[in-house]
């Protein structure tokens, strides 16, 4: 009796054990940030915004929502989910925003609070780059367009503050 207990706990167990948590490596993003871009760090002049990135439908997407200003007068607003994409659960995100675009990334993870969203090589057209990473208690974060993914350059970057 107290071995089929036993096996039949552990059945139950293994069946409603935690998966792994998909988000660990991107829980540093989370939450509410304020964010201040140089004259010399964006090709629109000077700008300040506020981004988001909020676990959302019961934690199995993560949001981004983004609204910035520049000197230059542009304003900017976009919106990217991050999800898991089985059956290997590849971290992804898909990006949209006020101009028309729509970016479709692959995420990968190069050190600890460290993030690259890269476009997905098999789209024609640009490939972009968004990097963001931890230094010094603050959420930094790069954004690169290129011809192809070996000759990036630099369009924006930019130092955020959580709220």
């Amino acid at each position: 009796m107290r071995l089929t207990l036993l096996a039949l706990w552990t059945v139950f167990s293994a069946l409603h054990a935690q998966p792994n948590d998909p988000w660990k490596k991107l829980d540093f993003l989370l939450g509410e940030w304020t964010g201040i871009a140089g004259e010399k760090d964006t090709q629109l002049g000077a700008g300040q915004g506020s981004f988001s990135f909020e676990l959302e439908l019961k934690q199995k997407i993560i949001m981004r929502r983004n609204n910035a200003s520049y000197d230059s007068g542009v304003q900017h607003d976009d919106l990217m989910v991050i999800y898991v994409d089985p059956p290997n659960d590849t971290p992804r995100a898909i990006y949209f925003d006020t101009e028309g675009h729509v970016i479709r990334y692959v995420l990968r993870f190069p050190s600890p609070n460290r993030v690259v969203f890269e476009s997905d090589a098999t789209q024609p057209g640009p490939k972009y780059r968004l990097t963001y990473w931890i230094e010094a208690g603050s959420l930094n974060g790069r954004f690169e367009i290129g011809a192809s993914s070996t000759d990036y350059k630099t369009y924006m970057n930019w130092t955020s503050k959580k709220r």
